[in-house]
């Protein structure tokens, strides 16, 4: 009993329960989403980082190997005779190196006879060196040639571990130290090195550090025994400059190096620029659309490319303490000593500018903005197909759970139209069969009598081919079977041919019959018995339901419907009219109102739907207008013939 009384409501329930569900499944979609675009954002930036940091180790990459490649060691103390060999060494390896092309010119930093630096450039073409002023931005270089000069002085010419690179303006320059070996005198100041030492390093003070290299390069400084000659290692005499040709550079290296390293990691949605100088500019973009505003704020920045710092006087006095430290230096202090700096990696490029003077900054942005805006639209898109999935889902089940409760309204309508048509059948056919029976036994001899019967034999017929047309007709358009063409039909022979059928009857019961036409009507495009049975239909309802008003009324006339005409035909009557809340269920299939239902009217409810259906099939339509106590009018909307001539009324 209880769970009879809960049946009707459980769709509801069920609905409630998966609307439960489908908040729950969106709020996890939701979380999903949002985890997986803060993964996306954390792995789009591990690879950005990785990417541009091969970036970095390939371009620096070739210049150590272009450095270690042209590695001249001459053992020449002239002038003359160390230019042209540097001249011979640098035409030989131009056209044997593989990375020679990213050279453009050499040029060569020395003491000259008078005793000052002097600086020379080699003219590739004539092989002549030609002496030049000193560039401004290699002068930290002539400085270290100067204190050369001094007695007793030596200085490492680079940072153990740096990049040995310069700049020229916008130039990149590759510089090795050109070195000569020299023998010191043994000096009662000094200790002496060990049998095994390879090399010396004199401090200043006069202090002597030995440097050895032990099994498996392991490479130890410890201080040096008395007594022994010195053998210093190769001492710093100039400098040779190879300048990087800044076109193929521009041209040629950095794209094919983008394209190599980006679109190897699929990072080719990414816009690459280098940027250097205070202020900004840009040396080198993948992209015209890339401004220096916008390289300026970047997904990701690193320092590309670092000119080297030499020796300072904060390294000579971390050197001479572990000099003057007992036994062997401290593996730390070591460690301080030969530490590379870091370089500056994923700052802001202006940071990097200017914490490193003159440095050239890789800058990379996406093309969709940024990171966070690439990462927003595919959260926007994951989100809008995550809760689009649920949406379907929602809508599939709400549908089925409509179409669930339609099917039984429908089976309901359809076991009740099946007991109404079994009523509706058993009342003519019982009236015929008694009528038949009397008739045929004789008891009804008087000719008024006989007439009276068969008026009524003849209008029980009537009711029952009606019915059967009316069931025959909805089984036809249920199963699709029913397709009849639409032709051209005179609407006015169609109003009389119905009316003709019915006007007796209102007659008979005292009705007042009003029939406007237009004479001028053109005909319309409809099968000529479906639009005959629509009308029969409407006159037949207003027999049944309108009777109280004793009235009907059929107009006809033209009416205009956009490029095309219509012809529209109204049937109205003075009855009760229909309730406003049946009014927009009167052409569902066996839909019967409840003023009609408690009337006891007989009926199925097919025949509104069957008309609806009819004239949808045609290209026409029908309209009604109902008030409560003041009648009813359907009025029918029939497209005219196709040529016909109009004149629209």
């Amino acid at each position: 009993m209880a769970f009879s009384s809960l049946k009707p409501r459980l769709p509801v329930f069920i609905l409630g329960i998966f609307a439960l569900g489908w908040g729950l499944a969106g709020f996890l979609v939701y979380r999903w989403v949002n985890r997986v675009s803060v993964a996306d954002r954390a792995q789009q930036r591990h690879l950005l980082r990785a990417t541009m940091r091969s970036f970095r180790g390939d371009f620096v990459g070739t210049l150590f190997e272009i450095r270690s490649t042209f590695r001249p060691a001459p053992r020449i103390h002239t002038t003359q005779g160390l230019n042209a060999y540097l001249a011979a060494f640098y035409s030989q390896w131009r056209s044997t190196d593989a990375n020679a092309r990213l050279i453009d010119r050499l040029s060569v930093a020395e003491i000259g006879p008078n005793g000052k630096p002097q600086f020379a450039r080699l003219n590739s073409s004539t092989g002549q060196w030609q002496p030049q002023a000193w560039p401004a931005s290699l002068s930290p270089f002539k400085e270290r040639l100067r204190e050369l000069r001094r007695p007793h002085h030596f200085l490492l010419p680079f940072i153990f571990g740096g990049a040995p690179f310069a700049l020229d303006g916008q130039r990149p320059v590759v510089v090795i130290p050109l070195m000569e070996s020299a023998e010191l005198p043994s000096r009662r100041s000094t200790s002496a090195i060990a049998a095994k030492s390879d090399h010396v390093l004199i401090l200043n003070g006069g202090r002597v550090l030995a440097r050895s290299v032990g099994p498996g390069g392991n490479v130890r400084y410890r201080a040096a025994a008395a007594g022994r000659p010195l053998m210093l290692p190769d001492r710093l005499t100039g400098w040779c400059f190879l300048e990087v040709d800044t076109h193929y550079l521009k041209t040629e290296f950095l794209p094919s190096l983008v394209e190599r390293t980006f679109g190897r990691n699929g990072l080719s949605d990414y816009r690459v620029a280098v940027v250097a100088g205070n202020p900004p500019r840009i040396i080198y973009r993948t992209d015209p659309v890339l401004t220096l505003r916008a390289s300026l704020s970047p997904d990701a920045a690193l320092a590309l490319f670092t000119p080297n710092q030499m020796l300072g006087p904060r390294f000579v006095r971390l050197l001479t303490r572990v000099a003057h430290g007992p036994g062997a230096p401290h593996p730390t202090l070591m460690a301080r000593l030969v530490r590379r700096p870091a370089p500056f990696e994923l700052n802001h490029p202006l940071e990097i500018l200017r914490h490193s003077r003159g440095a050239w900054v890789l800058v990379a942005r996406n093309r969709a903005g940024s990171i966070e805006a690439q990462v927003a639209r595919s959260r926007r898109r994951n989100l809008l197909l995550g809760f689009g999935a649920l949406f379907l889902l929602a809508w599939s089940m709400g549908s089925l759970v409509v179409t669930t409760r339609r099917s039984r309204e429908l089976a309901r309508r359809e076991m009740e139209f099946v007991a109404g048509v079994s009523h509706e059948l058993r009342t003519p056919l019982a009236s015929i069969q008694s009528a038949g029976f009397n008739l045929a036994s004789g008891i009804v001899r008087e000719p008024s009598k006989v007439e009276q019967y068969g008026a009524l034999v003849q209008k029980e017929a009537r009711r029952l081919a009606d019915l059967v047309e009316q069931v025959l007709s909805y089984a036809g358009i249920q199963s699709g079977r029913e397709k009849r063409p639409a032709v051209p039909t005179p609407a006015s022979e169609a109003i009389d041919h119905a009316l003709a059928e019915y006007l007796p009857l209102f007659k008979q019961q005292g009705w007042v019959v009003e029939k406007q036409v237009s004479a001028d009507l053109p005909p319309v495009l409809a099968e000529p018995e479906s639009l005959e049975g629509a009308i029969k239909n409407l006159l037949a309802n207003a027999l049944k339901y309108a009777s109280q008003g004793k009235w009907i009324g059929i107009e006809a006339r033209t009416a205009p419907n956009g490029n095309r005409p219509e012809v529209q035909i109204a049937i109205a009557d003075h009855g009760p009219g229909i309730d406003a809340a049946d009014l927009p269920h009167i052409f569902e299939p066996f839909y019967r109102g409840r003023q009609v239902l408690a009337s006891s009217v007989p009926g199925t409810g097919l025949g509104l739907s069957i008309l609806k259906r009819h004239l949808e099939a045609h290209g026409g339509r029908v309209s009604v207008e109902s008030a409560e106590g003041q009648g009813t009018k359907f009025v029918l909307h029939l497209p005219t013939a196709p040529g016909a001539p109009v004149n629209a009324s």
